[in-house]
């Protein structure tokens, strides 16, 4: 290859998983993309994913067209496929679903399946690249890949690190974001804690991010409900700086990038086996893994049956919350060495830049050689 940059023009979303791509390119890449703005979650997204959504519900998959394309080398594309673009092209998913705005009962759609099927088979497609193993596999199991399964290569969703010397505190801290109470595991998080602090009285805090129901909300000294926090590296210090254990029993993720974001920092993990997790946390090794009754992956297709399995608590869950998060507040050289561990993972393991930059180099070569 030349000295020549690569062009790559990609579609980032709002997400702030974008900019971990935009901001650290391969050396030998230049990204041409469009800042985003706006909140992943605010209304006016949801609103906009709605109307999608209706879209999905005909049979027509997640698509986008790039304008101006012959002043590019590749297309990157973050939001399905590139029917009308006679160009080279990848794209990356979260899941089988992205195709379908995240709808596994519309991905089933004949029409759908038909659509998604040709333009992946296409030759402009050069490369189909999931988040992770677990997206990878529902991929397979979910769509008709004969004749380009080829093309599938799993790149990790990387993160850069943030070394923090943390404050010395006679208490164990605890953090957990999770923006939707019931199926980010907030209830069981609050039963788990509940126990907890009576076991360890006056040693322990939780800061909870995110929205919690007024009627739930513990009246415990030592439980703090976080307001939004619009400045990352304040947010960072708050979350992820004056903290010891990391807390996700979510049975929603697709990914977990809140859990990837406080690797990055050095803490250790209690998190689910929920999808992708297991490829984030090594039980023993940077956290501990609880087992979840409900997944999210398991019920795709009968979303009555997984609302209602997860607005309860989960007696399972909480048991084993309370049983690893208690090796973790007795053990504090575990803690730093699992902490140290995760950091390492994201500094130079499988989640670091270097190794996602150096794929995607890779990839981008191949795809303008053929």
């Amino acid at each position: 290859m030349s000295n020549k940059k690569i062009r790559v023009r990609m579609n980032p979303g709002v997400h702030p998983l974008f900019k971990e791509i935009t901001n650290y390119p391969p050396k030998e890449v230049r990204y041409f993309f469009n800042e985003p703005k706006g909140d992943h979650n605010s209304a006016s997204k949801r609103k906009f994913r709605g109307i999608v959504a209706k879209l999905h519900k005909t049979g027509l998959p997640r698509m986008i067209y790039v304008g101006n394309s012959d002043k590019y080398d590749i297309l990157y594309s973050t939001r399905g496929i590139l029917p009308l673009n006679r160009k080279n092209w990848i794209v990356d998913i979260e899941s089988g679903a992205a195709f379908a705005g995240l709808r596994w009962k519309d991905l089933r759609k004949p029409l759908m399946q038909n659509i998604i099927r040709k333009f992946l088979l296409s030759k402009y497609c050069k490369k189909i690249i999931p988040h992770s193993e677990a997206a990878k596999k529902s991929m397979l199991e979910n769509i008709d890949c004969s004749g380009f399964e080829h093309k599938i290569e799993t790149v990790y969703l990387a993160w850069h690190t943030t070394k923090f010397k943390r404050k010395m505190s006679d208490k164990v801290r605890m953090s957990f974001i999770g923006r939707d109470f019931y199926v980010k595991g907030g209830q069981d998080v609050q039963e788990a804690f509940k126990i907890l602090d009576k076991k360890y009285p006056g040693k322990l805090e939780l800061k909870y991010k995110g929205l919690v129901p007024e009627n739930k909300k513990l009246n415990i000294p030592n439980v703090k409900y976080l307001e939004k926090i619009p400045d990352t590296k304040k947010f960072y210090e708050v979350i992820f700086g004056d903290c010891d254990i990391y807390i996700q029993p979510t049975i929603v993720d697709s990914y977990g990038v809140s859990i990837l974001e406080a690797m990055s920092t050095g803490l250790p993990i209690v998190c689910t086996d929920d999808f992708a997790l297991p490829e984030l946390v090594k039980e023993g090794y940077n956290g501990f893994l609880v087992k979840s009754p409900v997944h999210w992956y398991d019920h795709r297709f009968d979303d009555e049956q997984y609302e209602r399995l997860a607005l309860k608590v989960h007696p399972e869950t909480v048991k084993e919350l309370v049983e690893k998060i208690s090796i973790l507040i007795e053990n504090p050289k575990l803690r730093k060495r699992m902490g140290k561990n995760s950091f390492n993972l994201v500094k130079y393991g499988k989640f670091s830049i270097k190794e996602r930059n150096k794929k995607l180099g890779r990839i981008y070569e191949e795809a303008l050689k053929k």
